[in-house]
């Protein structure tokens, strides 16, 4: 969903980075860790939801590799999706709340197949335009579906949501990769999402970041580990100690 030079997000006047949709002072991407999992994502995003500054599907694209975002159009089946459901080498799985959620746990007894990679397919929108986009999708119907059981409620504060178990694309995404055992993957995917959360908060009130969320701590540690490169310009808040530790 990247893309080069600057966006004007929907709504706004104010210029807004175009890879986090932050504002330019406030922009996190130096921040933006990449997380090694052996799964991959592919997003079916609603067109209504695309352009959105809020949206957190970016976020999984932007810290994970091999995610694929696909658009949705109810005449118009993505033939790039279609065509990766059909190849051998992957193993999909469609997340929706009425899906297995006891696969998980056959998951979580038997290593992945050697041959297929786990691929999880999840629908990016509102719920209702998830709902719509699950039913009048015959593609997606022969996809073996799974749930996920979140153990906390969600920490999604940037759009109302209907009730607490309704979770964002990018903590769905933090609730599989737990509920897999890759713990550090989503735990820096949550720490990610926390300063993408904080951040844009801050920039709806009219200010940049006062001060830092302590997740940020968790994705510095993380970044320095793995050597990310932009980690020395990865400071939300100047302040007089510069980057917290």
């Amino acid at each position: 969903m990247a893309s080069e030079g600057r966006a004007a997000a929907r709504g706004y006047r104010l210029l807004r980075c175009s890879t986090c949709y932050l504002p330019l002072d406030g922009c996190i991407c130096a921040c933006t860790p990449t997380i090694h999992t052996p799964a991959q994502f592919w997003l079916l995003i609603h067109p209504e939801e695309y352009r959105k500054s809020t949206n957190t599907a970016r976020l999984i694209g932007a810290s994970i590799p091999h995610t694929r975002f696909f658009s949705w159009y109810r005449t118009t089946p993505p033939a790039g999706l279609i065509t990766l459901l059909g190849d051998r080498q992957f193993m999909p799985y469609l997340l929706v709340p009425q899906g297995d959620a006891m696969l998980f746990e056959r998951l979580r007894e038997r290593p992945w197949l050697p041959d297929r990679v786990p691929a999880f397919v999840l629908l990016d929108g509102t719920w209702s335009q998830a709902s719509k986009m699950l039913h009048k999708s015959p593609y997606l119907q022969g996809i073996p579906r799974i749930s996920i059981q979140p153990q906390i409620p969600s920490t999604y504060r940037l759009r109302c949501q209907r009730c607490a178990q309704h979770l964002s694309t990018v903590e769905v995404a933090i609730a599989l990769l737990e509920q897999l055992g890759e713990v550090t993957a989503s735990s820096v995917l949550h720490a990610y999402f926390r300063v993408f959360a904080e951040s844009y908060m801050a920039a709806r009130h009219g200010h940049v970041l006062k001060k830092p969320p302590p997740e940020l701590a968790r994705l510095l540690a993380y970044n320095s580990h793995t050597h990310a490169p932009g980690l020395q310009q990865c400071s939300l808040h100047p302040g007089e100690d510069g980057i917290p530790g």
